[in-house]
């Protein structure tokens, strides 16, 4: 039987190293083409350079989508044109590159994971999630990446197994691309079934039919069971399929309605909100957390300063490592990881591990930003006073340090 809370029951699943799927639905929201869409830019690229395009018209109203992607991509060599041309020329291609975040992605942004997987070419997470200091881009074949992902060596990643639009010659769209996928080696595909195998998933914007997924979704099936993955996908208008996707395929769909002949997907944001409340309702201290940032005090209080208020609702006790780290990354207004831990560890005389695992906490709970090598504020009041407290020692630390 199919949960009366399937939401609840996700959020109670959900977990710092879920993993998010953003499928091409997200994107779509933000301007950029379905896979239809864009193989129906292909065919008119196709037609403009001279191509044929009488076959790949009638495989699209087919909707055999992979087929008439490898007629339009031979059709191309045949006038001695590439895939990467058409990303290039066509004018509308350009909206890989130039489009920009909307409140779908926002709102997965505030969802307490790192960790995101997508098909998409385009740039929009790397922007949305990017500049929060939370991602690390992994292009598809990226070996030295996928294999610190599988080690866990990554604290957040944006693993583009499909390719990028930053290099368009190695995206997969064909079905000679799918089958050398699937059915070669394929590093990406390995590092997929691994993920599937061991953490949670949760699809966004995906219609569970991209043929990587299939094929090894069920060849774990196969070997496991259907019952021992952690799949979740948000679908629209799948009511009555619920039950059959549990039993059958281990994906525990989240209907939600659309409107306007499906071009309306609000409701999507909303269930995604609901998500979120969830999540904050399972831990009170990260709702505690979250007011206290994104809800400052309008006038100055008599009472607790801000930064310990701030600490008090995210940890439920105020840390002074805490207090530490907030402090130097703010008086320095950004500083690189590195010298941030040789002022905690080596002149504080904090451990090397309390300090990473602080950092890492404080990010999580919103309080601090990271990039791949650099930390940085969030601007509040809270930062103003933890750089007050630790400003005397910053000046004696950096004085050592030009004195050798």
């Amino acid at each position: 039987m199919v949960s009366m809370d399937i939401i609840k029951e996700l959020a109670d699943s959900f977990k710092a190293d879920t993993v998010l799927f953003i499928g091409s639905g997200v994107s779509r929201q933000a301007g950029l083409p379905s896979w239809e869409g864009l193989l129906y830019w292909l065919k008119d690229y196709t037609s403009n350079v001279g191509g044929s395009v009488e076959t790949a018209q009638r495989l699209i109203k087919n909707k055999q989508f992979l087929e008439a992607a490898s007629e339009l991509v031979y059709q191309l060599t045949e006038v001695g044109k590439t895939l990467a041309d058409f990303f290039a020329e066509f004018n509308k291609c350009e909206l890989f590159s130039s489009a920009e975040p909307v409140a779908i992605h926002q709102l997965l942004n505030q969802l307490p994971t790192k960790f995101y997987i997508t098909p998409n070419y385009d740039l929009l997470l790397e922007k949305s999630f990017g500049l929060n200091g939370r991602a690390t881009v992994i292009n598809r074949g990226d070996s030295d990446s996928i294999e610190a992902l599988l080690h866990g060596e990554l604290n957040n990643y944006i693993y583009k197994y499909h390719g990028c639009i930053s290099s368009p010659e190695n995206v997969v769209l064909t079905d000679e691309d799918y089958r050398k996928e699937i059915h070669g080696f394929s590093e990406d595909a390995d590092c997929l079934r691994t993920l599937i195998r061991t953490k949670t998933f949760v699809f966004v914007g995906a219609g569970l039919d991209d043929p990587d997924f299939k094929f090894i979704r069920d060849e774990l099936i196969h070997y496991r069971g259907a019952n021992r993955l952690k799949v979740w996908a948000f679908m629209s208008d799948c009511i009555g399929d619920e039950e059959f996707y549990a039993r059958q395929h281990g994906i525990n769909l989240i209907n939600y309605d659309t409107q306007n002949d499906g071009s309306d997907h609000s409701d999507l944001l909303t269930k995604i909100e609901e998500l979120l409340s969830k999540i904050i309702a399972r831990d009170k201290s990260k709702e505690s957390a979250a007011k206290a940032v994104v809800q400052e005090p309008k006038s100055e209080d008599t009472g607790e300063s801000t930064l310990r208020q701030v600490l008090a609702a995210a940890n439920e006790e105020i840390t002074p490592l805490d207090e530490q780290i907030l402090g130097f990354v703010s008086l320095l207004d950004g500083v690189e990881r590195t010298e941030c831990e040789k002022f905690l560890v080596r002149f504080k005389g904090n451990t090397q591990n309390d300090v990473n695992n602080r950092i890492e906490y404080l990010t999580l709970r919103g309080l601090l930003k990271q990039t791949q090598n650099y930390l940085l504020p969030v601007r509040g009041r809270y930062s103003a006073e933890a750089a007050v407290i630790v400003e005397d020692d910053v000046m004696e630390y950096v004085a050592e340090r030009a004195h050798g």
